[in-house]
C-alpha cells in the first residue's frame, strides 16, 4: 500500500472517530416529530376532501332538485298539449340529469379518497401511539442504564484499596495522631528546657506549695502554744 493511500485511511478514520454519537433519545424524539407531522398533514388533507365533499353533495343536491323542477314542467306541459314547453322543459331534465350524474361520479371518487385518507390516518395514528409507548420505554431504559452505570462506577471506587469515605477517614486520623505527638514532644522539650515557661510554672506552683506548708506549720505551731492567729 502507497505512503499517500495510507495516510488518507488514517485521515478517514481520525474524521470516523471524533463524528459525535447522537444520543438515542434524540433520534427518538425526531422520528416522533416527524411522525407528528406527518399525522397534522394527513388530518389536514382529511379535512379539506371531506370539505370538498361537502361541497359536491350541495351541487349534486341542486342539480337532482333541477331534474325534479324539470321533469314536473314537462308533465305539466304535456298535460296542457303543449309539446314546444314539454320538449324544452325535457331538454332542460336531460342536461340536469348529465350534470347531476357527474356530480355523483365525483362523489364516490371522493368517497374512495376519503375512505383511503381515514385508514392512512388511523394508521398513523396507531404508529404514534406505538412509537410514543416505544420512546417512554427508550427514556426508562436509558435512565435506568445511567443509574446503573453510576452505581456500579459508585461500587468500583469503594471497592478499590481506599474508598473516598475510608480514605479521608485515614487521614483524618493520621492528622489526629501527628498533632498528638506533636503535642507530646513540645510537653517533653519544655521539661528539658529549665527556662521554659512549663519549668517556671512548675517551679512556682512547688514554691507556694512550700510556703504554704511552711505558713500551716506555723499556724498549727501558734495553735499549739493557745496563741492567737497572725500574733508572734
Amino acid at each position: 500500500m502507497s505512503l499517500s493511500r495510507r495516510i488518507s485511511r488514517i485521515v478517514r478514520a481520525n474524521k470516523a472517530a471524533v463524528q459525535p454519537v447522537e444520543d438515542p433519545r434524540v433520534t427518538a424524539a425526531n422520528a416522533q416529530r416527524a411522525q407528528h407531522a406527518a399525522l397534522d398533514s394527513a388530518r389536514r388533507g382529511a379535512a379539506d376532501v371531506a370539505a370538498h365533499r361537502r361541497r359536491l353533495e350541495i351541487l349534486a343536491g341542486e342539480a337532482a332538485a333541477r331534474v325534479r323542477h324539470f321533469e314536473a314542467h314537462a308533465a305539466a306541459a304535456v298535460a296542457r298539449g303543449d309539446d314546444n314547453a314539454a320538449r324544452e322543459a325535457l331538454r332542460g331534465q336531460l342536461g340536469a340529469a348529465k350534470h347531476l350524474q357527474t356530480l355523483s361520479g365525483q362523489l364516490q371518487e371522493i368517497d374512495v379518497q376519503a375512505r383511503r385518507l381515514a385508514a392512512d390516518v388511523a394508521r398513523l395514528e396507531e404508529r404514534m401511539s406505538d412509537s410514543w409507548l416505544r420512546h417512554q420505554a427508550l427514556l426508562a431504559q436509558h435512565a435506568a442504564a445511567e443509574a446503573s452505570a453510576r452505581a456500579q462506577e459508585a461500587l468500583r471506587s469503594s471497592a478499590g484499596p481506599i474508598g473516598g469515605g475510608e480514605l479521608a477517614a485515614r487521614e483524618a486520623e493520621r492528622e489526629v495522631r501527628r498533632l498528638q505527638a506533636l503535642a507530646a514532644a513540645r510537653e517533653e522539650l519544655a521539661w528539658s528546657d529549665p527556662s521554659s515557661q512549663r519549668v517556671q510554672e512548675a517551679f512556682e506552683e512547688l514554691e507556694a506549695d512550700s510556703a504554704a506548708r511552711l505558713e500551716l506549720a506555723r499556724l498549727k505551731e501558734q495553735r499549739a502554744r493557745g496563741s492567737r492567729p497572725g500574733q508572734q
